[in-house]
């Protein structure tokens, strides 16, 4: 009886895995499609005008520190993004906004503030959008606004490069 037991269960391991690597080619064949195989340059980082104008934008470091993290984590992944003021039209472009920030936020349980942004990764190629996503990060772990939002911009930048290289 032991031995009917294996045998099923190495007939449907292998009928499992058999029956997997299909799906799988078939995705990996639509991505190749999407792949953009050139050098992307990474334009100026902004707020958008949905943020308010609080003491964050000025005090704060967070377009310094999220570009650093974008260039220094594409650089760990093999990835090249440029810094660039100027794209030309047929260069591709990543373009990061903040679509919202929110320096102190209160939780119910908690004892402290915590922070949370939201960005816009776009890549581009002759001004139309090619791809897109938005992120919210948020961090509870610094005392101050400014540590928290410096965290965050790190982690997003490093959210960018992992999401830039799907499509590279």
């Amino acid at each position: 009886m032991f031995y009917k037991l294996v045998i099923v269960f190495i007939i449907s391991c292998t009928v499992a895995a058999c029956n997997s690597t299909s799906t799988q080619k078939v995705a990996r064949e639509e991505i190749q499609k999407n792949k953009i195989t050139k050098t992307l340059y990474l334009s100026k980082i902004t707020f958008s005008q949905e943020v308010a104008d609080n003491k964050f934008k000025t005090q704060c470091s967070m377009l310094e520190k999220l570009k650093d993290s974008i260039l220094s984590s594409s650089q760990l992944l093999s990835i090249k993004i440029r810094p660039s003021d100027k794209v030309a039209n047929d260069q591709y472009e990543v373009k990061v906004n903040y679509i919202n920030v929110v320096p102190h936020r209160w939780a119910f349980p908690s004892v402290r503030p915590s922070s949370n942004a939201t960005i816009k990764v776009s890549i581009l190629k002759q001004g139309v959008t090619l791809h897109s996503t938005t992120k919210l990060i948020g961090s509870a772990v610094a005392f101050g606004a400014c540590d928290r939002l410096d965290k965050i911009a790190i982690a997003q930048g490093r959210f960018v490069s992992k999401w830039v290289r799907k499509y590279i």
